[in-house]
């Protein structure tokens, strides 16, 4: 069974790689056979690295400066749910969706599911994807 210091230590790690928009720190924080990211609102299941990081991408070129911090943690047996605000500015393309200059300011919660050897081995996102489309100035 993988310890809550474990799951604290390589989400910690996760978060921060994330941050500084590190492909191969983020990798290393997923497990190496079949990792999945479930993208919720968006009905979008992201599977190994290269979809995983692909996913990541369109954050990190839309919005260069965007920051996750960690609220708050809960633990499982072998799952941990962060909840989490994002804060940036909307400066680059993304997902087709020409800079808008508006900023960001996302609550999200994250479950995350490891494997015996404290890798993650699927991410779970739920957010508000109204407030996201309403902070983008998509929709009133």
């Amino acid at each position: 069974m993988v310890t809550h210091e474990t799951m604290r230590r390589v989400l910690q790690e996760h978060v921060d790689a994330e941050n500084a928009h590190d492909r191969e720190r983020v990798l290393a924080t997923y497990a190496a056979d079949g990792p999945e990211f479930d993208d919720v609102p968006t009905g979008r299941r992201f599977t190994g690295g290269d979809e995983i990081i692909g996913n990541y991408r369109n954050l990190w070129d839309g919005f260069t400066g965007l920051v996750r911090r960690i609220d708050r943690w809960t633990f499982g047996e072998d799952s941990c749910v962060i909840e989490l605000t994002l804060t940036g500015t909307h400066d680059g393309d993304y997902r087709g969706i020409a800079p808008t200059g508006r900023t960001l300011e996302l609550r999200i919660c994250a479950h995350f599911d490891f494997d015996a050897s404290g890798y993650i081995k699927r991410e779970t996102a739920y957010y508000d994807s109204l407030t996201f489309m309403r902070q983008m100035g998509l929709t009133k």
